[in-house]
């Protein structure tokens, strides 16, 4: 079994509004996936339809290769998750609601509130009640609360919301421990696409409830094309040496009226020269290649994900 989920055709509509739109997806075992989109893409609404926490409109959601339906009691106690604002009694401290929670599920695991709490950097038995955390801390809690019963995967919804670079740098780390030392499967959803670019495994893209890219990260940097990036004083001087005595068509003029030359067989050596020749000042020339953010804005029509 190599997809821990798999989504056939998986559609939710409220009335006549489509949120998700016939999705494929294919999140495979001890990998970590990253489902990328704008506020209002659709992802929160793929996440819970797979978690059980949305009928479902059309298609089929199977987790560890069989279908939901009539196995939920299996297959969800294998899940840990965070979907939106995580819910605790906010006159309880974290160490207490945890404490709660596991008695609740069941848990035997010894240690299991203190370890969870450890993996994600909160105190355990700290006096600090709910109600004073931070939006970062409260995320924490989230995370530590999907750990408890020890799951195989994890289906994180923006679990990184609220903490700063370094919080986001360490739970970074604890989320690929999880899958390299621990085997765990996680799916995250994010609008932060530097982010998942340092961490997953595998992305899809959705854009107004469309599945429109699904791909490793390793493929994808693959295909992103290279370029020159040039910066330079006229571009009517630049542009008319690409076409005339270059004979390069493919480029592009920026926002910041730079040029992007994906004719990449000229070497930025010559390119300077011929630029300079033509009293056309340079200030900036380097080989570049298209990262995700780029390619998101190609694949949605130039719509960016901020």
């Amino acid at each position: 079994m190599n997809n821990v989920i798999e989504t056939n055709s998986l559609t939710k509509k409220y009335g006549k509004n489509t949120v998700v739109n016939s999705i494929n997806l294919h999140v495979n075992k001890g990998k970590i996936y990253g489902l990328l989109g704008r506020n209002g893409a659709g992802k929160t609404s793929t996440m819970k339809m797979i978690l059980g926490l949305s009928s479902v409109t059309g298609g089929e959601v199977k987790l560890f290769g069989s279908s939901v339906k009539g196995n939920q009691r299996e297959v969800y106690t294998r899940i840990g998750s965070i979907i939106e604002t995580p819910g605790f009694y906010p006159n309880l401290t974290g160490t207490e609601n945890l404490n709660i929670f596991a008695r609740l599920r069941g848990t035997t695991k010894i240690n299991a509130v203190k370890d969870a709490l450890k993996t994600v950097g909160l105190p355990y038995g700290d006096k600090k009640h709910f109600s004073s955390y931070s939006l970062g801390m409260k995320q924490r809690l989230g995370i530590a609360n999907a750990l408890l019963n020890d799951p195989e995967l994890l289906i994180l919804d923006e679990p990184t919301n609220g903490l700063d670079p370094i919080g986001i740098a360490e739970l970074r780390e604890v989320f690929q421990k999880l899958c390299s030392e621990q085997g765990k499967t996680i799916l995250i959803s994010s609008h932060i696409l530097s982010e998942i670019a340092l961490i997953a495994d595998d992305i899809g893209i959705i854009h107004q409830g469309n599945l429109l890219e699904e791909s490793s990260m390793k493929q994808l940097e693959q295909n992103n094309e290279k370029y020159i990036h040039v910066c330079v004083s006229s571009l009517s001087a630049a542009t008319q040496t690409l076409e005339r005595q270059l004979d390069i068509k493919n480029y592009s003029v920026e926002a910041d009226k730079s040029l992007r030359i994906y004719d990449t067989h000229i070497a930025p050596i010559d390119l300077n020269k011929a630029l300079v020749m033509a009293d056309c000042g340079v200030s900036t020339i380097q080989m570049c290649q298209d990262n995700l953010e780029d390619y998101f804005k190609k694949i949605t029509g130039g719509v960016g994900i901020a």
